[in-house]
């Protein structure tokens, strides 16, 4: 397709009037307020934003096993993007798109978007898609529009630029619409790509135009720098980010922020994570619950002085996996990555290891706990009683007084009954 302008194509007459006027959240670069005008846009004239959150970690997973796409005015392009959103795959998602386009086909489309005059769509890429939907369903025979307000001033290629698409993009889908769109990987490496990578925004304004806490921002950098080291312990290309949502590594890698920020600096870091790394193959591999051993090394064993057992005895089996790993060209999937360490004997036995030494260390970390407990508890007991003051006591009426004696006389027997037993 030639270059496309869609002011152009509103003097021809193929760009309609959109008939509403909205407020932008965001202004021109000269301080000015957009017109907020929306125009009625063919959908061919259109194309999606590989620049977008989701839309890029999604592209990651395509790429990584049929190579890089041009994004653009083609509708190979588009009819991928189009089948990562409505994601035939998932009921969940495949349900809620089928009711967006009976939504849009019965009442309309409710909210504009927001396209620069390339057609380059900067928000609403689930109600582009349910009109692209809707274009292709041959019980539908009308000419579908998208409706939406056309940025003519900005462009991708422009940093100061790309921070405003990006703060619109922020405002928007984090801020009202479609908040339930993001996974959690999502979120954090968008994050991550606008913050560290691109260099786009301060993590203040990040945050601002998120609708985020400075806490929880840096959650998700810190989550995204796990990512990124696991990628490379998966022998992936580094931004897969796909993978880490095909593994599920939200939960697993939010136990392991808090630990993470404290070990970042230290000598051992790379090995300690590669040994909780090979556990999280493991557990994905053999469909166990983080939740119970996982959680118990990383909150009992990591930034204690069992720390360095773990890794030793993890390095043996942690190495095999690595090496495993390290012989493929590049892993592309979690199917790739599974039936490679399921390939050898050696690395079998390596997964099988693993699993052996994170229950051991977990059990002692848990009997270590245990036989604390008693004493915590006691120190409790001790601390709540020191904090009762003598002159409320003294001041107390009769029955209370008497209360209290029993309490006190029952409290004095349940310690004769403990060291009764321990004889």
């Amino acid at each position: 397709m030639d270059e496309v302008n869609l002011f152009k194509l509103f003097e021809k007459g193929i760009v309609k009037d959109g008939g509403h006027n909205v407020s932008v959240p965001i202004k021109k670069a000269s301080g000015e307020k957009y017109e907020g005008k929306t125009y009625a846009i063919p959908l061919k004239y259109l194309y999606y934003n590989e620049q977008n959150g989701r839309i890029g970690v999604s592209l990651s997973d395509y790429e990584s096993s049929s190579g890089r796409l041009i994004p653009g005015h083609n509708e190979e392009y588009n009819l991928i993007i189009q089948n990562m959103l409505a994601d035939d795959d998932d009921e969940k998602t495949k349900k809620e798109m089928e009711a967006l386009k009976r939504n849009i086909a019965t009442k309309g489309q409710d909210e504009p978007g927001y396209v620069l005059s390339d057609g380059r769509v900067i928000d609403g890429n689930r109600r582009f898609t349910a009109r692209r939907l809707l274009e292709q369903d041959s019980a539908v025979t009308e000419q579908q529009y998208f409706e939406a307000v056309i940025l003519d001033d900005l462009s991708v290629q422009n940093y100061d630029d790309q921070k405003k698409i990006k703060s619109l993009e922020l405002q928007i889908q984090f801020g009202k619409l479609d908040k339930v769109d993001y996974n959690p990987i999502d979120r954090a490496i968008d994050a991550y790509k606008t913050i560290v990578v691109s260099n786009i925004m301060s993590v203040a304004e990040y945050t601002d135009f998120a609708g985020l806490t400075v806490n929880e921002t840096s959650k998700r950098i810190l989550e995204a720098e796990l990512i990124v080291k696991f990628l490379e312990f998966a022998n992936t290309n580094p931004d897969n980010y796909a993978l880490a949502k095909q593994l599920d590594l939200d939960g697993p890698l939010q136990e392991m922020i808090p630990q993470y920020k404290k070990i970042k600096d230290s000598d051992n870091l790379d090995q300690l994570l590669n040994s909780l790394f090979a556990k999280i193959v493991q557990m994905r591999a053999s469909k166990e619950d983080f939740k119970l051993e996982f959680r118990q090394i990383v909150k009992s064993v990591i930034g204690t002085k069992n720390e360095e057992k773990f890794i030793e005895d993890m390095e043996d089996a942690t190495d095999s996996i690595v090496e495993a790993l390290d012989q493929k060209e590049v892993i592309k999937n979690n199917i790739d990555l599974f039936s490679t360490l399921n390939s050898n004997q050696e690395t079998i036995n390596a997964m099988a290891e693993v699993q052996s030494i994170s229950t051991n260390h977990s059990e002692k970390a848990k009997n270590l706990k245990e036989q604390t407990m008693p004493v915590k508890l006691v120190e409790k007991a001790f601390n709540s009683i020191e904090a009762i003051d003598k002159k409320t006591v003294l001041g107390l009426p009769k029955l209370e007084m008497k209360k209290l004696e029993n309490s006190l006389e029952k409290l004095k027997l349940q310690i004769d009954k403990l060291f009764s037993v321990e004889e």
